[in-house]
């Protein structure tokens, strides 16, 4: 049995939860381990239920695990699994300490998935599967030096980025010389309404023909973007209208198999989070931007081995500036036929899609 403590919801997205089911698939498909999610909030419940697993839900606050401590303990003595997951920027050094030795009880292990190095994190297995990851080694090893606290197993780099099967052995892609479609991923919640915000500017385009993207015939059977609409997107329905007048805009919502798609388009737009390393698997070029500070080492990282492309950080941008700024780039890159060609050989050599698989192997069981 694995257990999961993730949370998912319009604030925060829901990406740990995504990446952690991503683990819990390979853990029931390669050994034989059933699993169950422990949430603060049921926002996400029927994702989890859908894919063949159990919830529980604590019915408190995610930003205040500490208040959730003792029953956290009591679940671990009730279900005894072989290791519990944490994935959320809302731990403290106290909370994973009291999961650590309630897991150890069971005879299990403390897994945790980190990007933020906050600090010395008490816990068996530390996952960071950024491609930033192996660059930390030596930081990580100062901070649980410094802090006196015992250095977990390392799992650092691309090579455990826990992508789902269907990621998996998608064979070498080759770049058509002329792109035509275009891939618009803002998250699941989207709370910066950039697809709203992309969509307007190009039903704006549309009617004026200016603009950044207005000299690209879009009109005339020319680029066609494809917006994927998460579930906890808020802006879905005022999107769905503007699809309806402007025809070079098709809309996805809630995509089962998003390597289908991302392999169907010949570039992307992509906020810096897990979808990049989707994108890399699927070696669908991508230009990515940053909406929270989390997210720039991974951008900057992509931009530092030459993989993808960084638009900059939409917060510092004006409400006119985002979406030239990301179309603009985006559509750069899908009229560079060489650069496309080579950000795909590299993308290839990022992620093998094997990532899940291997964390759990590695977990010990």
């Amino acid at each position: 049995m694995l257990m999961f403590r993730a949370d998912g919801n319009s604030r925060i997205g829901a990406g740990h939860i995504m990446r952690c089911l991503s683990v819990a698939d390979a853990g029931k498909k390669y050994f034989d381990q059933d699993s169950v999610f422990v949430l603060a909030s049921g926002d996400l419940e029927e994702t989890i239920t859908n894919r063949g697993f159990r919830c529980v839900l604590l019915g408190t606050d995610y930003r205040c695990m500490g208040s959730e401590t003792e029953k956290m303990e009591e679940l671990i003595g009730l279900w005894g699994p072989s290791a519990v997951f944490v994935d959320s920027y809302y731990v403290n050094p106290h909370y994973l300490g009291a999961l650590q030795g309630a897991a150890a009880r069971e005879g299990g292990r403390l897994a945790y998935i980190d990007d933020v190095m906050a600090f010395a994190y008490p816990c068996d297995v530390l996952i960071n599967y950024n491609i930033y990851g192996p660059d930390n080694r030596e930081e990580y090893e100062r901070l649980y030096r410094t802090a006196g606290v015992s250095l977990p197993k390392l799992l650092l780099g691309t090579s455990y980025v826990p992508l789902r099967a269907a990621f998996q052995d998608l064979g070498e892609r080759r770049a058509k010389k002329e792109a035509k479609h275009i891939l618009i991923s803002t998250g699941g919640a989207d709370p910066d309404h950039v697809s709203l915000r992309l969509a307007e500017y190009l039903e704006s385009c549309m009617e004026g023909g200016k603009g950044a993207v207005g000299d690209w015939g879009l009109s005339r059977g020319g680029i066609q973007f494809h917006f994927v609409i998460g579930a906890m997107n808020g802006d879905c329905q005022k999107i769905k209208e503007i699809a309806e007048g402007c025809e070079c805009i098709s809309i996805h919502y809630n995509v089962r198999e998003m390597e289908q798609l991302m392999g169907r388009c010949d570039a992307a737009l992509s906020a810096a989070g897990s979808t990049l390393y989707e994108l890399c698997a699927a070696q669908t070029p991508a230009v990515t931007y940053i909406l929270a500070d989390n997210q720039a080492p991974g951008a900057e990282g992509f931009e530092r081995h030459h993989i993808l492309r960084c638009a900059g950080d939409i917060r510092n941008m004006t409400e006119k500036e985002v979406p030239e700024k990301l179309l603009g780039e985006v559509l750069r890159l899908a009229m560079d036929y060489e650069e496309r060609k080579k950000i795909s050989a590299g993308q290839r050599r990022l992620v093998d899609g094997t990532g899940a698989r291997q964390i759990v192997e590695a977990v010990g069981l």
